[in-house]
């Protein structure tokens, strides 16, 4: 190791110590901010340590995905690296790799202490023996890392992962990320830079199939190989031939520009899947699918989740890490605890809440509550750096699907909260202003059953925290014996998370 990099990931060390003893938060990017700042090429040094089996990218579902894909690849027994808290530029991957990895036991996930600043890069001490299919003491790390879109292009080139996973492209933050196709040529740099990673993407997707077609690497595509039978959405501004530009013709569409495509004037069209999910089906527990003569189980609602789980199930078989069996177990024991498809239990109140930060993925959401036939609901939208300034796309998304609920009960806060009012005036839906979740809570009750709250990319860990507090606050039910929660051990409540780094900071940091 060079004397550069050696003093970058001390200092690294240092400011994630002190930021989890100082202040009793993880510091998920400033850690990688500094050491990128002492040696911008630290990633390639701390990439020796680990072997990186995936990149998962995308603009929907990506910290999701990610998390199962750790998951299932924990079941190994080796010791595992992941960004699991969506800290997805170069410097959250950095930040990620400066703590000892985790060993999953066979009884669950062993915990690591807060690292001390001379904390050692290798497996934690508190790493199992015994865990299952490996030795600890011996097994090279594995690792799989959320890497945002234009961000792919220094993090791909330095990690040399085994596999890069797309699982989409829809037009979102347009005046961060611009139109698709600069993402499209983002992603094949970042790919040719990287010759040895397989291109793993959602073959239902005509934008991430053209990147295939364009690239040296070699590629597998996965996606859902029979008709859902869902109406489509409206939006259609990406359903054009990557070949030719003609528009694109349909067999079926499972929603956006997913599906089952073709063009009708170059012959190009939706690639050969080795990875075909059938005979999806939508139960009670979620959503079910057939591949390779396995029934696999979502246990989570949204047909994006069996995108989601599709491609974790992807990953995991062709990293040949770990069984179907244990793929499955992973995916039944997954508890989403980064409001994402997170379920609060506040007093006799249930409440879900989830991310959406463009049309498709609250189109997504709208899905979802139509599905649970659900009667109250919450937006909460800002219009920071992160989340882009432009709320234009708030006119795309399908909100007089909900117009007919009976019942209704509509609220919205947020910085742009009197946009989405506007927006929802004009789809039939009357909404009250509020200034948090716990005024949605006073003004509806128990009878009115389960809130969903829909918020946008820094809206989210301001409603995650706000309802954190809640939870332990909230008295218990009256005929319960104890407080339900899906956050474990339902600890003093969370410090309000910082919001995402701002878009100015994000391209000081790619060019440093």
């Amino acid at each position: 190791m060079s004397i550069r990099g050696n003093l970058a990931i001390s200092a690294g060390r240092l400011a994630r110590w002190g930021g989890q003893v100082a202040f009793g938060r993880s510091a998920g990017n400033l850690p990688g901010v500094i050491a990128l700042k002492i040696d911008p090429l630290v990633l390639c040094q701390l990439a020796k340590k680990v072997d990186p089996i995936a990149v998962v990218s995308g603009t929907n579902g990506k910290t999701t995905t990610n998390n199962l894909v750790a998951d299932c690849l924990a079941a190994s027994g080796k010791p595992l690296y992941c960004n699991r808290e969506g800290n997805n530029l170069q410097a959250g991957v950095v930040t990620s790799l400066l703590v000892p990895p985790v060993v999953t036991s066979p009884t669950g996930p062993l915990a690591a202490a807060p690292a001390s600043p001379e904390a050692s890069s290798e497996v934690s001490p508190q790493a199992s023996p015994d865990a299952p299919g490996t030795d600890a003491s011996t097994a090279t790390p594995i690792g799989s890392f959320e890497c945002d879109e234009l961000y792919t292009r220094y993090v791909l080139p330095r990690l040399k992962p085994r596999f890069f996973m797309l699982l989409n492209l829809f037009r979102d933050q347009l005046d961060r990320f611009g139109e698709i196709d600069h993402t499209q040529d983002v992603i094949v740099e970042a790919l040719t830079s990287s010759p040895q990673t397989t291109f793993v993407y959602n073959g239902d997707d005509p934008i991430c199939a053209g990147i295939a077609q364009r690239i040296p690497n070699k590629t597998v595509a996965f996606g859902i190989s029979t008709p859902l039978g869902l109406e489509a959405d409206r939006i259609s501004d990406s359903r054009f031939c990557q070949s030719c530009g003609a528009e694109l013709a349909y067999e079926y569409v499972h929603y956006s520009q997913l599906g089952a495509y073709s063009c009708p004037a170059c012959g190009w069209k939706r690639p050969e899947l080795q990875f075909a999910a059938h005979d999806v089906r939508h139960e009670a527990e979620g959503f079910s699918f057939q591949i390779d003569g396995q029934t696999i189980q979502t246990y989570h609602h949204g047909v994006y989740m069996v995108y989601n789980v599709l491609a974790a199930y992807a990953i995991s078989q062709l990293s040949g890490e770990v069984n179907v069996a244990q793929i499955q177990d992973a995916v039944r024991n997954y508890r989403p605890t980064n409001g994402r498809l997170q379920t609060f239990e506040v007093g006799e109140r249930q409440v879900m809440t989830n991310l959406a930060k463009n049309p498709v993925g609250f189109n997504q959401n709208i899905r979802i509550v139509l599905n649970e036939q659900g009667r109250v609901f919450a937006l909460f939208v800002n219009d920071n750096d992160p989340d882009g300034h432009d709320v234009s796309w708030f006119w795309d998304i399908d909100f007089e699907n909900w117009a007919d609920i009976q019942g209704l009960k509509a609220f919205v806060g947020g910085s742009r909260a009197n946009d989405m009012q506007v927006r929802l005036k004009y789809a039939g839906i009357p909404a009250q202003l509020v200034d948090s979740v716990a005024d949605v809570l006073a003004a509806t009750g128990p009878q009115d059953g389960k809130v969903y709250v829909i918020a946008n990319y820094t809206a989210l860990p301001q409603v995650r925290a706000e309802l954190n507090k809640l939870v332990v606050e909230a008295p218990a039910p009256a005929t319960a014996t104890a407080p339900a929660a899906t956050e474990p051990a339902q600890a003093p409540a969370a410090a309000p998370e910082p919001a995402p780094a701002s878009t100015a900071a994000a391209e000081k940091e790619a060019r440093s």
